[in-house]
């Protein structure tokens, strides 16, 4: 799709979805001292689910990105079961945080495949096959995130749930250094810096949550920056098919 698929029906529903995110997200932030609006929040997400089936059903994407979109889709509906377990509306585990760990890392390796089918990710079908600049993309960005739990969340006393979110971290550092190794690609700038800066807002989110966890309950408490950081990023995630497909 383009910016001037706007200008149709299912552009104008586009929108007006995304005004009603904005709307929703503030209240958001207003409603926090009146107590945790999950409510508010999971509507929200809903909105974006409704936002990336509206992408996926535009008639103006052209087919070579017609599988993108239907894959950005199915990965932002996963998400949006994981924003219900978390919120425990319903539960595979007794533990919300397990089940969202559980659900959010199905929904990354959904965007990974998103991600390489605009582009190879670390092999090109021709030679040299390696892809030297995302490796050493990817390998930063794994070391990173390695200092960066090591300093900050590694927790002894929670061995289990230490190791499982440090795994999660890994993919889903992973997601964010592939979205930034399309800056390298032939696609519109606004594309990747959308599709970046979400993913980049998606790990903040959950950093929140694994330093909450691990580290002080009370980090940003009295604050929808969870919340707020998550919506925002996939926001930014699923406009970026606005962008990409004028290449």
């Amino acid at each position: 799709m383009s910016i001037a698929s706007l200008k149709t029906p299912l552009g104008v529903l586009r929108v007006l979805i995304i005004l009603a995110i904005f709307i929703s997200t503030a209240l958001l932030i207003i409603m926090i001292n009146q107590g945790t609006p999950n409510w508010n929040f999971l509507a929200t997400s809903a909105m974006i689910v409704s936002l990336a089936f509206v992408n996926y059903m535009d008639k103006r994407t052209t087919e070579k990105w017609s599988r993108f979109v239907l894959l950005m889709f199915i990965a932002m509906l996963i998400c949006f079961v994981g924003d219900l377990l978390m919120a425990s509306v319903f539960h595979i585990t007794p533990d919300p945080l397990i089940n969202g760990v559980l659900m959010f890392a199905l929904g990354h390796v959904v965007y990974l495949l998103a991600l390489k089918d605009r582009s190879p990710l670390l092999l090109r079908s021709e030679s040299p096959k390696l892809i030297t600049r995302n490796v050493s993309i990817w390998i930063v960005s794994i070391v990173i995130v390695i200092v960066l739990f090591v300093l900050t969340l590694y927790n002894p006393a929670e061995m289990v749930i230490s190791m499982g979110l440090f795994g999660y971290g890994i993919l889903l550092t992973t997601v964010l250094a592939f979205s930034l190794s399309k800056w390298f690609d032939d696609y519109p700038k606004l594309f990747v810096i959308c599709l970046f800066l979400g993913f980049l807002l998606f790990f903040i989110s959950d950093y929140i949550i694994g330093y909450r966890t691990l580290t002080d309950p009370t980090f940003l408490s009295g604050t929808e920056a969870v919340g707020v950081t998550y919506l925002g990023g996939q926001l930014l995630v699923h406009i970026s098919s606005l962008f990409g497909s004028e290449a």
